[in-house]
C-alpha cells in the first residue's frame, strides 16, 4: 500500500472543488480514509485517479483487491492498476503480474504475468522479483531455470524479502541450481527466521540440532524448534520433543529460557511483514 488509502464504486459525478490543490486533494482524501470516511475520501480520490495520479490509481486496485472499504472486485483492480501501470509504476506493475498468474479479474496469462514482474523487477520491486524468481524455479510460462531463480531470489532476498530468503535457503541445501552448501543455506534460513517464518525456524531448529551449517547446539535447536511448533508446524513439535529428552536439567533451564526469548523476539505475529 502507498502512502494513499483505497475507494468505493461511487466512480462518476465528483469533482474537487476548483480552489483546491492536487496535493490538498491526497492529503484531505488520506485524512478521510484513515478515519474510516470512505465516501468522503471518495470526493478527492476519484477524480485525481480519473486525472491520471497513478498513486492514487494504485491504492484504488489495492482497495478493490482486498476488499477494503469496497466490495471485493478484481475485475475493478485490475483495471485501476493497468492504468497505473501504463505510467510505469513498479508496484501496480507487480500487482498485474499476480493478478495474469492467478487469473484473478483476467484470463490467465504468463506470459503477460511475466512482462510486468519483469518490468517491476527491474525497477528493484522485490515482490516482483521474488514472483519471477517462482516462475523460473517453478518453470510457469517459462522454461525451468534454477540459476536465472536464484539470481532473482537473491535480488528480492538482499531487499529483505522474507520468503525470498527461506527460498534461497531451501536451494542452497538441496542444491538446485548451485553446489550444496549448508552455511549459504542456513544464513538465509536465518535472515528469514528472524523475520518471523515458520518453516525457516524449523530447519534452523534442525540444521542446529545436526550440526549442518553451524556447529551442534541442542538448546538453540530446542528453542527454534519450539517457536516453529507453536506456529503449528507438526515436524517441528516433533523434534522439539525430541531434543527436550535429551537434555539435562542445566540444559533445559537455559532452553526454556532462549525460547521464551525467541518467541518473544522473532514471533510471527510481531516480525513478519507481508506484500
Amino acid at each position: 500500500m502507498k502512502t494513499m488509502p483505497r475507494l468505493p464504486h461511487i466512480l462518476l459525478l465528483l469533482f474537487i472543488s476548483p480552489t483546491l490543490s492536487l496535493a490538498d486533494a491526497r492529503e484531505d482524501g488520506l485524512a478521510a480514509f484513515q478515519q474510516g470516511n470512505y465516501t468522503e475520501a471518495l470526493q478527492y480520490w476519484v477524480p485525481l485517479a480519473n486525472q491520471g495520479d497513478h498513486e492514487v490509481q494504485y491504492n484504488l486496485g489495492i482497495m478493490y483487491l482486498d476488499g477494503t472499504g469496497v466490495d471485493k472486485d478484481f475485475k475493478q483492480a485490475f483495471h485501476w492498476f493497468f492504468l497505473a501501470a501504463k505510467q510505469d509504476d513498479p508496484d501496480a506493475q507487480m500487482q498485474l503480474g499476480k493478478l495474469y498468474a492467478i487469473g484473478q479479474g483476467v484470463a490467465q496469462d504468463y506470459a503477460q504475468a511475466e512482462h510486468f514482474f519483469r518490468l517491476a523487477a527491474e525497477k528493484d520491486n522485490a515482490a516482483a522479483q521474488y514472483n519471477l524468481a517462482v516462475m523460473y524455479a517453478e518453470g510457469l510460462g517459462l522454461p525451468q531455470d534454477h540459476g536465472l531463480a536464484l539470481r532473482w531470489y537473491y535480488r528480492a532476498a538482499e531487499q529483505g524479502h522474507v520468503a525470498a530468503q527461506f527460498n534461497l535457503g531451501h536451494m542452497h541445501e538441496q542444491g538446485l541450481g548451485i553446489a550444496r552448501d549448508n552455511n549459504e543455506a542456513f544464513r538465509w534460513y536465518e535472515k528469514a527466521a528472524n523475520q518471523g517464518a515458520t518453516d525457516a525456524q524449523a530447519n534452523l531448529g534442525r540444521m542446529h540440532y545436526l550440526g549442518a551449517g553451524t556447529k551442534k547446539n541442542k538448546i538453540q535447536a530446542y528453542a527454534w524448534s519450539c517457536l516453529a511448533a507453536q506456529q503449528g508446524l507438526e515436524n517441528a513439535r516433533l523434534n522439539c520433543e525430541y531434543i527436550l529428552r535429551q537434555l539435562d536439567k542445566k540444559e533445559l533451564i537455559a532452553a526454556q529460557k532462549l525460547a521464551a526469548e525467541y518467541n518473544e523476539k522473532f514471533h510471527p505475529q510481531t516480525t513478519r511483514n507481508t506484500d
